[in-house]
C-alpha cells in the first residue's frame, strides 16, 4: 500500500477541428483532465469570434428566454467546428424568433389585459353598491371622466378636489379608487397617483350593468383569455419544435462552456492539439470515452515538458477518498509527502466515534451519510463516523442516551470517568509517533534521511523516554542518551561554531518537546468530550424518567437525541478535524503539491424555465 500521491500523466490528443468541441467535452466529462496548453504553434483557436456570436445569443436571450421551453437540452451530435456550430444555432435561434416573435407579443399582450382583469375582479369583489352602472362609467364623457385607480392599501390621498365625486373599494391587497369629474380635474389626480404607488386600471370597453353583472362578464373574459393564452403556447411550441429549440439552445450553451473553460487551443487548417494532465493514469478511461463518442483521435502520454509542473493526484481507493478532504484544507501533498488519506480512514473515525459512542444516535449518522451521499459526497465521511459511533456505544453501553439497554462491554463514561480519559492520552501518543515516523519516511523520499537519523530520530527517542519514566524510571537514561545524540547531531550538521550551534539546538530542543507534551495533552479532550456527550444524553434521559406522562417523556427523549445528534455531532467533528490538523499534520505534512483541476464538464439541465 503505497501512501504516497503520484504525479498526473501528461496527455497529448490530436482530433480533427470539427470533432474539436465534442473532444474537449467528452474529456471534461471523465472527470480526469486539467487542459494546459503547450505547443509551438502560433496559430490559435480564435475565442474572440466565439464570444461576439455568445453576445448576439445573449441579446436574444435577454428578451425570449422567459418562453424557451423547459425541456433537458441536448446539444446537436453532428460534429462540426465551434464557431460553425454556434453560426448554425444562432440561426436555428434567429429562425424561431422570427417566427415565435409575433406569437409572444400576443401572449404578453394577453397577459397585460389578464392582469387588469384580475385586479378589477378583485375590485369588484370588494365593491358593496349595487346602483352604478358599469356601462356609464364606460361611454363617460367628453366633459366628465370616469377612472378607476389601484393603489397600495396604506395609501392616503390628503387632498382631492372638491368637484370629484370618489368611491373607495378596500381588499387585503390594494385600495380601488372610482374618480368621477371634470376631465381636467381627472386628469390632475392621474398625474399624482404614480407619487403614491398606484397606477390607472383600463376598464374594458365591454363592462356594463351592476357591480354583479361586471363579476360575471370578468370571469367569462378571463376564462375566455386563459384559453387564448394556451392555444398561443401550443403554437409557440409547434414552432419550437419546428426549428429545433432545444436543440440549438444546448449546442449554444455547450459552446459557452467551451469558451468558459478552453481560453486557447493550437490549431491547423484541419486539425486541432489538445494537451494537459489526466488523473486516469493507465488512460484507459479517456480512450473508452473517446471511443464511446466515436471521435476521430489520436492520443498518446509522452514525458511531461520539462518547463512544466505537474499536479498531484491523490490515487486512494473508494472507502479513503472522502477523507482527501482533510489533506486539501492544508493543500496538496507533493510527490515526497504522505497522502494520509488511507490512515485517516481509521484515525478520524475512531476519534469521532470515541467522543460520540452511542448506538442509536450512531445509526442516525450513519443513515443520514447512506441517504445524503449522493447529493453531498462529503457526507460519506458520515457512514464512517456514524459506524464507530455504533462500535463505541457497545463499548459504552449507550443508547440513545440510556445505559439501561445494554450492558457496557468496557466502562460507563460516567461512573468510571478516569479510563475514558486516560485511553485518548495514550492513543494521542500513538497517533503523534506515527505522524513522527511519517515524517521518517519522507526524510527518506527527498533523500535527506541521514540529517533524520542524526537529529529527529533523537527528538522521537527523547520523546519516549520522557513518556516511559513515568512508569520506569531508568527510562531518564536514554534520555540523556538521546539528548546527547541530538546535540552531537546538531553539532556535527551545522556549519556554525560548537558553542552557537549547541545553543540553537538546544532551543529548538526545547520548542518541540514543549510542542510534543502540549499536543499529548490535547488528547485528553477526547475523553472529555466522550464525558460530556454521555452526560448531556443522561441528563436528557433523567429528565424523561422523571415525568409520569409517556407522551411527554417520549417528546423529552426525542428532542433530547435531536439536540445531541446536531449539536455533539458538530462539535465533535470540529474537534476531530482540530486534532487532525494541528496535531497530527504539522509532524509531516505541509502541502506543497500541485492540486490537480479536473475541467468541469457542462451541465445537463437548462436553466431556462418559463415565467408565464
Amino acid at each position: 500500500m503505497s501512501l504516497r500521491p503520484v504525479a498526473a500523466r501528461w496527455f497529448e490528443l490530436l482530433t480533427t477541428r470539427d470533432d474539436l468541441a465534442t473532444a474537449v467535452e467528452t474529456l471534461a466529462r471523465t472527470g480526469s483532465v486539467e487542459l494546459e496548453s503547450h505547443s509551438e504553434t502560433d496559430t490559435r483557436l480564435n475565442m474572440p469570434d466565439l464570444r461576439d456570436r455568445m453576445e448576439e445569443y445573449n441579446r436574444l436571450a435577454n428578451r425570449y428566454q422567459g418562453f424557451w421551453p423547459d425541456v433537458e437540452l441536448d446539444a446537436s451530435t453532428i460534429p462540426d467546428r465551434p464557431a460553425r456550430n454556434m453560426d448554425k444555432a444562432l440561426a436555428q435561434l434567429r429562425a424561431w424568433a422570427r417566427d415565435a416573435a409575433p406569437v409572444i407579443q400576443d401572449i404578453e399582450t394577453l397577459h397585460s389585459e389578464r392582469a387588469d382583469l384580475v385586479l378589477l375582479e378583485e375590485m369588484l369583489a370588494a365593491y358593496e353598491s349595487d346602483e352604478l352602472d358599469f356601462g356609464l362609467i364606460v361611454h363617460a364623457g367628453p366633459v366628465v371622466s370616469a377612472r378607476i385607480f389601484v393603489l397600495p392599501p396604506d395609501a392616503v390621498i390628503k387632498t382631492l378636489p372638491p368637484s370629484l365625486l370618489v368611491k373607495r373599494a378596500d381588499s387585503r391587497a390594494h385600495l380601488f379608487m372610482l374618480a368621477v369629474g371634470p376631465v381636467e380635474d381627472i386628469g390632475t389626480l392621474a398625474t399624482d397617483i404614480p407619487a403614491l404607488k398606484g397606477r390607472e386600471l383600463a376598464i374594458p370597453a365591454w363592462l356594463h350593468g351592476s357591480h354583479l353583472e361586471a363579476q360575471t362578464q370578468v370571469s367569462a373574459r378571463l376564462i375566455k383569455l386563459d384559453q387564448q393564452v394556451g392555444q398561443l403556447h401550443e403554437n409557440l411550441t409547434l414552432i419550437s419544435t419546428r426549428h429545433k429549440l432545444a436543440n440549438a439552445l444546448g449546442t449554444i450553451r455547450r459552446m459557452d462552456w467551451f469558451i468558459s473553460h478552453v481560453k486557447s487551443l493550437p490549431v491547423s487548417e484541419n486539425f486541432a492539439w489538445v494537451t494537459g494532465w489526466t488523473s486516469d493514469l493507465d488512460g484507459e478511461r479517456i480512450n473508452k470515452a473517446l471511443a464511446h463518442e466515436n471521435i476521430a483521435t489520436i492520443i498518446h502520454f509522452p514525458q511531461a515538458p520539462r518547463d512544466s509542473r505537474a499536479p498531484m493526484v491523490m490515487n486512494n481507493p473508494w472507502w479513503a477518498q472522502p477523507f482527501e478532504l482533510f489533506a486539501r484544507m492544508l493543500g496538496t501533498p507533493a510527490e515526497d509527502e504522505v497522502d494520509p488519506s488511507r490512515l485517516l480512514a481509521v484515525v478520524a473515525p475512531v476519534l469521532f466515534g470515541y467522543m460520540f459512542g452511542d448506538v442509536g444516535q450512531g445509526f442516525v449518522i450513519l443513515l443520514a451519510g447512506v441517504l445524503l451521499r449522493r447529493r453531498w459526497p462529503i457526507t460519506k465521511l458520515l457512514i464512517a463516523n456514524g459506524f464507530t459511533a455504533i462500535l463505541f456505544g457497545f463499548v459504552f453501553g449507550s443508547v440513545f442516551g440510556s445505559e439501561e439497554i445494554i450492558p457496557a462491554l468496557w466502562v460507563n463514561p460516567i461512573d468510571d470517568p478516569l479510563p475514558v480519559l486516560m485511553v485518548p492520552l495514550a492513543g494521542g501518543v500513538i497517533i503523534l509517533l506515527l505522524g513522527l515516523l511519517l515524517n521518517a519516511a519522507e526524510s527518506w523520499w527527498r533523500k535527506e534521511f541521514a540529517r533524520w537519523l542524526l537529529v529527529e530520530a533523537a527528538i522521537v527517542v527523547l520523546y519516549l523516554s520522557l513518556l516511559i519514566s513515568n512508569f520506569r524510571p531508568v527510562a531518564l537514561y536514554g534520555a540523556g542518551l538521546a539528548l546527547a545524540w541530538y546535540l552531537g547531531g546538531s553539532v556535527m550538521l551545522s556549519p556554525d561554531s560548537a558553542g552557537k550551534t549547541l545553543l540553537v539546538a538546544f532551543g529548538r530542543l526545547l520548542e518541540s518537546l514543549f510542542q510534543l507534551i502540549i499536543n499529548t495533552i490535547s488528547f485528553v479532550r477526547v475523553g472529555a468530550f466522550a464525558l460530556a456527550h454521555a452526560g448531556l444524553s443522561l441528563a436528557f434521559y433523567t429528565m424523561a424518567s422523571a415525568t409520569t406522562s409517556m407522551a411527554l417523556s417520549v417528546l423529552i427523549l426525542l428532542l433530547g437525541n435531536i439536540i445531541i445528534i446536531l449539536l455533539e455531532g458538530l462539535v465533535v467533528t470540529i474537534q476531530t478535524t482540530r486534532l487532525i490538523l494541528f496535531e497530527f499534520f504539522i509532524r509531516f505534512l505541509r502541502g506543497s503539491g500541485r492540486m490537480f483541476h479536473p475541467l468541469e464538464a457542462p451541465d445537463d439541465t437548462s436553466n431556462a424555465r418559463r415565467t408565464m
